[in-house]
C-alpha cells in the first residue's frame, strides 16, 4: 500500500488534531479521519433526476467529531443552540471564553462565505467549514484555519456571521463547538477498531442505498452540469479517494479483506477524478458502477 500525504479538505479532522495537540495529545489527522467514518456509501444532497448532487459519505462531520473524541477516550463538552434569540450571541461568547480557559476549541460548522480573510470566501457562501479557535480577546477572535490560514484574526461580530451557519443545511444548531477536553481512559487499538466497526454498521443500516448506481446512470445519460463539475474537480472525488485510503490503512491491522476493498475504492475514486476532468462521462459512469460494486461488497462485510 502506498501512503499519501498532501492537501485534502479535511477541515473538521485537522481542527480536531490541532485542538488535541493543544491539550498535549498527538494524533495524526489520517488516523483521526478513519475514526470519523466518513468514507462509506453515498448520500443525496439533491435527488434531481437529470443532475443529482451526491456526497460520497453516509455520516455528518459534527456527529463524527463527537464520535471520534469518545472513541479516543475523551470526555468533552459540546455546545450549540437550536433556538436563536437576542441572548444567543452573548451566551455563546461566554461559553467559548470558558472553553478557552482549558485550551483551544473545535468550532464549526461555519459558513465559509463569511470568513473574509480567505480571498475565495465570496465564492463559498453556504460551504461548511471547521477551525481551531485559540483565543478571544478585546472583541477579536483568533484561530487556525486548516484551509491554509494560521493565526487568523477577526472581529468577533464578523465571525458570528460565519458561526451562525444559517445556510449550512446539516447543522444541529448554530454556534457549535467542542471544548473542556479531558482524557479519562486510553482505549486499546482493538477497542477503537471495534467502535469504528459499530459506527460503520450502523451508518450503512440507516443510510441510503443504491445512491452511487443512481448517480452513475444519471451521468451516463446526462453528463455533468457546471455545479457537478465544480464539486468533482475541486472536492469530492479526491476527498473520497483520501478518505478510503486512510480507512484502508486503519483497517489493515485487524481486517485485511475490508482494508483491501478500501484501497481499491481509493484507486477507483482517483480514476473518477481523472474521468471527470477529461469529461469522459461514459467512463466516469462505468467507474462509478465499479465503485458501487466495491462499496456494496464492503457494506455486506460491515453489516453481516
Amino acid at each position: 500500500m502506498n501512503s499519501f500525504i498532501g492537501d485534502v479538505p479535511l477541515c473538521y479532522t485537522n481542527s480536531v488534531a490541532m485542538v488535541l495537540k493543544s491539550y498535549g495529545y498527538h494524533f495524526q489527522p489520517e488516523y483521526i479521519e478513519a475514526l470519523m467514518v466518513m468514507c462509506n456509501g453515498a448520500s443525496f444532497v439533491d435527488k434531481n433526476t437529470k443532475h443529482p448532487l451526491v456526497f460520497f459519505d453516509n455520516g455528518l462531520p459534527d456527529l463524527s467529531i463527537s464520535n471520534s473524541l469518545t472513541m479516543l477516550g475523551f470526555n468533552y463538552e459540546e455546545f450549540y443552540l437550536t433556538d436563536i434569540d437576542e441572548n444567543s450571541i452573548e451566551l455563546s461568547k461566554k461559553k467559548l471564553e470558558q472553553f478557552l480557559r482549558r485550551g483551544s476549541v473545535i468550532v464549526g460548522p461555519l459558513d465559509m462565505g463569511h470568513l473574509n480573510y480567505n480571498p475565495n470566501s465570496i465564492n463559498q457562501s453556504g460551504v461548511d467549514h471547521f477551525v481551531s479557535v485559540t483565543n478571544l480577546e478585546n472583541d477579536y477572535i483568533y484561530l487556525h484555519d486548516p484551509a491554509g490560514y494560521p493565526y487568523m484574526k477577526m472581529r468577533f461580530e464578523e465571525f458570528v456571521k460565519a458561526w451562525r451557519a444559517e445556510d449550512v443545511d446539516y447543522k444541529r444548531g448554530s454556534f457549535s463547538m467542542w471544548g473542556n477536553l479531558y482524557r479519562t481512559k486510553t482505549p486499546t487499538a482493538k477497542e477503537i477498531f471495534h467502535c469504528v466497526s459499530i459506527v460503520m454498521k450502523t451508518r450503512y443500516e440507516q443510510g441510503d442505498t443504491k445512491v452511487i448506481e443512481y448517480y452513475a446512470n444519471a451521468i451516463k445519460t446526462n453528463g455533468l452540469n457546471q455545479q457537478q463539475q465544480k464539486i468533482h474537480h475541486y472536492f469530492s472525488f479526491r476527498l473520497a479517494s483520501a478518505r478510503n485510503l486512510y480507512m484502508s490503512e486503519f483497517l489493515k491491522e485487524f481486517d485485511l479483506p475490508r482494508a483491501e476493498i478500501k484501497e481499491k475504492l481509493a484507486i477507483s475514486f482517483g480514476q473518477a477524478h481523472l474521468d471527470s476532468m477529461k469529461k469522459e462521462y461514459t467512463n466516469l459512469a462505468n467507474t462509478l458502477m465499479d465503485i458501487a460494486k466495491l462499496d456494496e461488497l464492503f457494506r455486506t462485510l460491515c453489516i453481516q
